[in-house]
């Protein structure tokens, strides 16, 4: 499987009022990150599919919480305001056997 592209997203995305150029730049963000905590194929035509799948859910978590100040989510009178985890539980499993290991 190639790395995802901004088209790749909008499909996984669906219905959206997003731009392909918002899109575009969740991306390459994402794509950044990802790179810093996982190995990655140099090779943009090789990607394993979880890697793929982690990399498009990342980009949807973070054009989601663009639209929400200091990212928290609106509670209700009993829980009051909640605040995103900071991993999403998906993307690590996805991650998890392409992460990089840090000794020392």
């Amino acid at each position: 499987m190639a790395a995802p592209t901004a088209e790749d997203v909008e499909t996984y995305l669906g219905d959206t009022s997003y731009t392909t150029e918002e899109i575009g730049a969740a991306l390459a963000a994402e794509k950044a990150a990802q790179g810093a905590r996982c190995r990655v194929p140099a090779d943009d035509a090789t990607w394993p599919e979880d890697l793929a799948e982690a990399l498009k859910r990342r980009v949807a978590r973070n054009l989601s919480l663009r639209n929400l100040p200091l990212a928290q989510l609106e509670g209700d009178a009993d829980v009051g305001l909640i605040t995103p985890r900071v991993v999403d539980a998906e993307v690590r499993r996805l991650e998890g056997p392409h992460r990089k290991l840090v000794f020392g």
